[in-house]
């Protein structure tokens, strides 16, 4: 289903993907046009991809491996972009990197339309989805400034910017963008949560599933999260340390458990 379009953006990302590795090497920013027009022009044809699939199939492109890396991939670059033009700062590259990789490894699953069953495919199940791999994406960008902010803190205070830390945005930045990432994530995963939750509900009953337990666990770390960082009882270093714990939770749900678990949320 479009797979051209796929192969195509996969390719531009790939590019782009070289191209914000030889400038981090580099630590320069003069190859951050080519970057940008590269993740642009892929990420159109990738919309173009996700479209197809959503006209052919009538349901979400999110049911399979290779559709929820690719959606994955999908939002990450989106909120990139969001991103670079909401704070006037070049993280582009970093966006790049982190799609082109889930997107090469979606590319790897099998990419019919997954078929699923009447009773589950509805537009409540496809919000619930979309809602919820957004959500994934936003917590996976605040995992990356989270990474940078450490990174810049310790170059900071060693005095010592031998590494890319003298392309990256200043600490107050950096952290301004990891907490407004989790104050839009945590709400969004949160209902996506509560409206799967309905219809897991309404369809099974209450039995326990290994994806509806590793959720919750993972929803009361970013609660916390959210709640300190609304607060400000948290210093900004502390809060990093706790969205990377965070964020290996949601990589570990977002692969091992559909992998590694029988579980009724298992992509097809």
């Amino acid at each position: 289903m479009g797979t051209i379009f796929f192969e195509l953006a996969l390719t531009l990302y790939f590019a782009g993907f070289i191209l914000s590795i030889v400038g981090i090497i580099r630590k320069k920013n003069d190859l951050d046009k080519a970057v940008f027009f590269l993740s642009l022009i892929g990420f159109i044809l990738h919309t173009v991809y996700l479209i197809i699939r959503y006209i052919k199939s009538g349901q979400a492109p999110v049911f399979s491996m290779h559709e929820a890396n690719s959606y994955f991939a999908w939002s990450i670059l989106l909120v990139s972009f969001l991103i670079s033009f909401s704070y006037k700062v070049k993280v582009l590259n970093f966006g790049i990197i982190l799609s082109f990789l889930i997107m090469f490894i979606g590319a790897f699953f099998p990419r019919g339309i997954p078929s699923l069953k009447p009773e589950i495919k509805s537009f409540w199940i496809d919000i619930h989805a979309v809602m919820a791999i957004f959500g994934i994406a936003l917590f996976s960008l605040a995992f990356v400034f989270s990474s940078l902010y450490l990174i810049q803190e310790k170059a900071i205070k060693s005095k010592k910017f031998r590494g890319f830390e003298s392309i990256l945005p200043n600490l107050e930045i950096l952290d301004k963008i990891n907490y407004h990432l989790i104050f839009w994530g945590f709400p969004l995963y949160t209902i996506a949560l509560v409206v799967g939750f309905i219809k897991y509900v309404s369809l099974v009953g209450f039995m326990f599933d290994p994806k509806e337990i590793w959720s919750f666990l993972t929803w009361i770390v970013y609660l916390s999260i959210y709640y300190l960082r609304v607060k400000e009882d948290w210093r900004k270093k502390k809060a990093a340390y706790l969205t990377i714990l965070a964020f290996l939770l949601v990589i570990f749900g977002f692969f091992g458990i559909n992998l590694l678990t029988e579980s009724f949320h298992k992509p097809l």
